[in-house]
């Protein structure tokens, strides 16, 4: 890939699948709300309305309103000199990274990320001091992520092991061409 082609700002979003993953996160929440509910309807009929109307329709009312949102505020560029995300519907959460202090980047994806064919792309600085990524493309496609890993890989200068093997081939025949006109240089002077 030519250096040109790496300078031009490259704009994605996340998968669609974003909105069906945040409800079936939600899973972990509103599966047991409604089973206490159905649970206090033995108590008193009442009290169940009531903890069913708190506990799982207000909270998926919001999420109904908020999920959608949060997706439409999602932007994620490679630009020319930094990577860049932001996100969020009432506190908008804005990173950039710039290439050069960027020391790994990582595809990441849990089990049910992987049933649903996403992916995330971490990208580490040294800058924070722990394992955290300063930055993260969550929700991607598998193909976007894989995609996407391999540009900033480029951008930043980090090399596949392909690639690596690649210029270390290259620095051995070097060496080995170095090493010759040595040898031919102290034979040459032996000689005299």
């Amino acid at each position: 890939m030519s250096a040109d082609i790496r300078l031009k700002p490259v704009a994605f979003r996340p998968s669609p699948k974003l909105t069906k993953i945040y409800w079936a996160y939600s899973l972990w929440y509103f599966i047991p709300m409604t089973v206490c509910c159905a649970l206090i309807v033995l108590v008193n009929v009442w009290a169940s309305i009531v903890s069913l109307i708190l506990l799982v329709a207000i909270p998926a009312a919001f999420l109904a309103y908020w999920i959608p949102r949060f997706y439409e505020s999602i932007v994620f560029r490679l630009e020319k000199d930094h990577a860049y995300a932001r996100f969020g519907v009432w506190w908008v959460k804005e990173k950039r990274v710039p290439y050069n202090l960027v020391s790994e980047v990582r595809l990441r994806h849990g089990p049910l990320q992987r049933s649903w064919g996403l992916a995330c792309v971490d990208v580490f600085t040294p800058a924070t001091g722990t394992m955290k990524p300063e930055l993260t493309f969550f929700q991607l496609s598998v193909d976007d992520a894989e995609r996407i890993a391999s540009e900033l890989r480029a951008r930043v200068g980090i090399l596949s092991s392909k690639e690596r093997r690649i210029v270390e081939e290259e620095i051995l025949e070097e060496l080995k061409a170095v090493r010759k006109l040595l040898e031919e240089g102290l034979r040459k002077r032996k000689e005299k």
